[in-house]
């Protein structure tokens, strides 16, 4: 399947997504934050760990799927004795649930301005217990 990706993805955000089935992320970086405002809820998206450029076949991940997005402004005001700095900046919320684990068959595209897209196959894990 193809799908969007979210890289660089802390291990123990996946690991709460996984044990808890859902989880709300508020994604800063500018990739991510590209590859979001092209997604939709209900789109599957793959997570990973693996910053952009190490993609590669075989990279594993988490096939989730979007419930909600929502893009956010935060200001930041500095003031001194002498100044006054007012700042903005964007940033996008969104709640994904646990659709599976993935594995990465090949990178459809990959650079400056666009989102991360990525051919990924669902992996079946089953405990013979």
């Amino acid at each position: 399947m193809e799908c969007v990706a979210l890289t660089g993805i802390s291990r123990q955000v996946i690991r709460e997504l996984v044990e808890n089935g859902i989880r709300t992320l508020e994604i800063r970086s500018p990739q991510n934050f590209l590859a979001l405002l092209h997604s939709s809820p209900g789109d599957v998206i793959f997570l990973t760990e693996a910053s952009g450029p190490d993609i590669v076949a075989g990279t594993g991940g988490m096939l989730t799927r979007i419930r909600e997005i929502q893009v956010v402004t935060h200001k930041m005001v500095q003031a001194g004795a002498d100044f006054y700095e007012e700042r903005e900046a964007q940033a996008a919320r969104v709640q994904l649930a646990m659709v599976g684990h993935g594995r990465v068959r090949g990178v459809k595209s990959f650079g400056l301005g666009s989102p991360t897209v990525l051919d990924v196959d669902e992996v079946c894990y089953y405990d013979a217990g």
